[in-house]
């Protein structure tokens, strides 16, 4: 297959070699997880690019480098100077030049700022507008695509730049399919736009002259286990034990004085429990678990509730906590009178030095909480016990795939997301994460001296699709890098591709928006109790 020999043409600030000077030029085309970057080697006649030369290329330069064949020669990168290089022998003279495209500047700057309830995109422009200077409109076309994520929180302080973009390209999705990439075009402009939503027309067939095709289980992942947001309680509805006297999973009796359900005083639901004593020490209620619906505050490891007093009362309030064996752990707070005071109060045996634990009693079969609150001597008054449950457990879900552990080996997988609200939600992203690592990513390497692409340069972040009939492919590829090389002794224009197909990761929670935060931030709006 014959084709047009290459054509170059190159810049760096208002020094424009002639393509005769040029003896080799490589630009490598990086995108989201790297930039691109380029290295010319020219003949440095009478050393004429040298300081003091007649047309002097020194570092800090913009510039850009266009490939082609035939008349067709469109730009390939905007780039900048970073890095000069002079090679003198006795008669030949070489100055090589290098740098990065203008993705550099994503390098340049540490962000510490909060970003509250705004999408993907939003965050991105911000970072691009404020801090970088990229632009981001092409012919009034904006180039930062629209994600269906929003962010809750997110708080930096002196995070670079390129780290924000890699963790909310990471985290975004768009119609079910989470991840975004990014990349500085040829002309300069940032874009930001769905994972494999940008196809190149180029078409391979009959093209490739060398290819390595390789499937790789370093990725493959085949169990699962996602772990939320470490707010699981019970009972799931954090206000039902105070519902009733007799609410699903127990009953509540008194100690010392009467209970009554108030729906007056309440601070959550319809109501909470009261109890009134008079003319007594103390006044107490208890609230006892049906059989087999015990706690086990190892894994729950936080009593939480709302109390309330009377001021005729001291102020002092024991929680004791009752085994199967009816042995207990108790434990004394103090409470202002007047109002409703939220306590949480850790359980459980990394918790015991806080209690006074009767020996040999169990932290995984709690049977009853009873409430005492006392009076200085004799004394009559209220007080109310609301939202009362343990929590503290963070929401799970297990997946693994048989098969794939049988051709691979069991492979596991753990992640922790803040953001997950429930088991079902975690159910969701492991089910979806599993889909994406149970199988090996396939990868493919292919070099060609006869593609021709017109105007249309190949670009790291397009999808091309690939047919090899040797090795049985016949598939859409990502282009994770591309290199173009210009050889001036062989009069060649080599293009190298780097390629990868892996299944996408869909999003979940049913596709819907959502909250995510990212791995350099965890921090996130609480719940309200």
């Amino acid at each position: 297959m014959s084709v047009d020999i290459p054509k170059l043409a190159l810049a760096f600030g208002s020094v424009a070699p002639p393509q005769g000077d040029v003896v080799s030029c490589r630009v490598y085309l990086g995108a989201t997880k790297e930039v691109s970057s380029f290295e010319v080697l020219l003949q440095n006649w009478d050393k004429k690019y040298s300081p003091g030369g007649t047309y002097p290329i020194s570092v800090g330069l913009d510039g850009h480098i266009d490939i082609g064949r035939g008349t067709n020669v469109p730009q390939i990168i905007t780039c900048r100077v970073e890095s000069v290089r002079f090679e003198s022998a006795p008669n030949e003279n070489y100055l090589r030049v290098s740098g990065r495209c203008w993705g550099e500047k994503l390098f340049r700057r540490v962000v510490t700022k909060t970003y509250s309830s705004q999408k993907g995109e939003a965050i991105v422009k911000d970072l691009l507008d404020y801090y970088v200077g990229l632009s981001h409109v092409r012919d009034s076309t904006e180039l930062i695509e629209t994600t269906d994520t929003t962010f809750t929180l997110l708080e930096y302080e002196n995070t670079p730049v390129w780290d924000i973009l890699l963790a909310i390209a990471a985290a975004s999705d768009k119609a079910g399919v989470i991840g975004f990439d990014f990349r500085v075009a040829p002309d300069g402009k940032f874009e930001f736009f769905p994972r494999n939503s940008k196809t190149s027309s180029v078409s391979l067939n009959e093209k490739i002259e060398f290819s390595e095709y390789r499937k790789d289980i370093h990725r493959v992942r085949n169990k699962i286990t996602v772990y939320g947001a470490a707010d699981k309680s019970v009972p799931s509805d954090k206000d039902a034990w105070t519902e009733s006297l007799d609410p699903a999973d127990g009953i509540w009796s008194a100690v010392s004085g009467t209970l009554s359900f108030d729906t007056g005083t309440k601070i959550k639901g319809s109501g909470c429990i009261k109890n009134y004593a008079e003319n007594l020490y103390y006044a107490g209620s208890l609230f006892e678990l049906d059989s087999g619906k015990e706690v086990n505050t190892e894994l729950y490891p936080s009593l939480n509730f709302y109390v309330r007093r009377d001021s005729s009362f001291n102020g002092n309030l024991n929680v004791i906590l009752y085994d199967t064996a009816n042995k207990t752990a108790t434990q004394m707070v103090t409470i202002g009178a007047g109002e409703w005071f939220r306590k949480e109060l850790g359980v459980g045996a990394k918790n015991a030095d806080f209690w006074e634990v009767e020996s040999g009693f169990d932290w995984t079969q709690i049977a009853a909480v009873r409430f005492d609150c006392w009076f200085t001597g004799s004394g009559t008054g209220s007080f109310w016990v609301d939202g009362l449950y343990f929590g503290g457990r963070r929401y799970s879900n297990m997946q693994e795939d048989s098969g794939s552990q049988t051709a691979y080996g069991l492979r596991e997988l753990v992640e922790v997301d803040e953001e997950l609200w429930s088991d079902n939600e975690c159910m969701l992203r492991a089910k979806a994460i599993l889909a994406q690592l149970k199988d090996p990513a396939e990868n493919l390497t292919i070099r060609s001296t006869v593609i021709d692409y017109g105007t249309t340069p190949i670009l790291a972040g397009d999808k091309i699709h690939v047919v090899l009939p040797n090795e049985n492919v016949d598939a859409d590829f990502r282009v994770l890098s591309i290199e173009y090389y210009v050889d001036a002794k062989t009069q060649t224009l080599e293009i190298t591709m780097e390629l990868g197909r892996e299944v996408p990761l869909l999003a979940d929670y049913l596709y819907a928006l959502r909250s995510k935060t990212d791995h350099l931030s965890r921090y996130k709006i609480s719940r309200v109790l």
